[in-house]
């Protein structure tokens, strides 16, 4: 569907929230609503980066349940500790756990999560995708955050993925990247740049929460806790300055991954019922 509009459609991360993503495009997808730009974080980027790739809203659905992942990676049957069969995300984190394992006592093992990306997209370059898209990492060596514009997809999407602790940073020319909701879970301001007159921001952050003294003990811990009071600061001032936000309230954890299914239906939801209010942001026909 023609719209009167340069539009963008921002994907934040937020781990397992961000599968709700996925339902948000098959909505999207369903009314031919094709955004000129896709601009994510993390998990955020992910699902976009797939999805301006050419996989659709059915294929991000069956990746989900893990589909293909047998054959893409190594030892993904959990190891023994699971058993059911692993969906997409506990496969890929149990995978790289072990690699890094193997990496320690001197075995050269390449990226497992990068390969199954690379399977998934090819060495396709973000510059010739058929939709514009870009997404972020933050650099440690330098404290900054870093935006891929170009260069091979499935480098930036796994850099922009590499939530500290869960998954090993991405060493690439001199930097060591991690992901780039720790600086920046929204990049509207990114999207804008990219030629976007309206940004339309799908918000699945969870409000920070008091947290128990009790539950703050370990230095994982409290990371992880100070990585989530940063970046709902950063996210709030950030979300201000969308066009159009689409919330869809998923009340999980970021590794919260057990039925990414049903947090896919959430966001569709959310999606079909702003659908005439998202179209007029953008300009396009209403169906009523």
């Amino acid at each position: 569907m023609k719209t009167s509009k340069t539009w963008a459609l921002v994907l934040m991360g937020g781990g397992a929230r961000g599968l709700a993503h996925v339902g948000v495009i098959r909505v999207l997808e369903k009314h031919g609503l094709v955004p000129d730009v896709i601009a994510g974080t993390s998990m955020g980027a992910l699902v976009g980066g797939l999805h301006a790739a050419g996989l659709s809203g059915r294929q991000l659905t069956d990746m989900l349940d893990g589909s293909g992942l047998e054959e893409a990676l190594e030892g993904v049957k959990g190891f023994g500790l699971f058993k059911r069969s692993l969906n997409l995300f506990e496969a890929l984190m149990l995978t790289d756990t072990k690699n890094r394992f193997i990496k320690k006592i001197g075995v050269d093992k390449s990226d497992a999560i990068e390969a199954y990306l690379k399977s998934c997209v090819g060495n396709v370059r973000i510059e010739d995708l058929p939709v514009k898209f870009l997404c972020n990492a933050v650099d440690l060596v330098s404290g900054r955050e870093v935006m891929f514009t170009r260069g091979k997809l499935a480098r930036a999407l796994r850099a922009t993925m590499s939530l500290p602790l869960v998954f090993a940073p991405v060493r690439m020319r001199g930097m060591l990247l991690l992901d780039g909701g720790v600086l920046n879970s929204a990049p509207v301001e990114a999207a804008r740049a990219a030629g976007a007159e309206v940004a339309v921001l799908v918000d699945v952050h969870r409000p920070v929460k008091k947290a128990k003294r009790e539950d703050l003990k370990s230095a994982y811990q409290i990371l992880q806790r100070t990585v989530e009071v940063a970046a709902a600061a950063s996210f709030e001032e950030r979300a201000r300055r969308a066009d159009f936000v689409l919330r869809v309230p998923v009340d999980l954890g970021v590794l919260n991954f057990d039925e990414p299914r049903r947090i896919a239906r959430k966001g569709e939801r959310a999606a079909k019922a702003r659908l005439e209010e998202l179209k007029a942001a953008i300009g396009a026909a209403s169906s009523t």
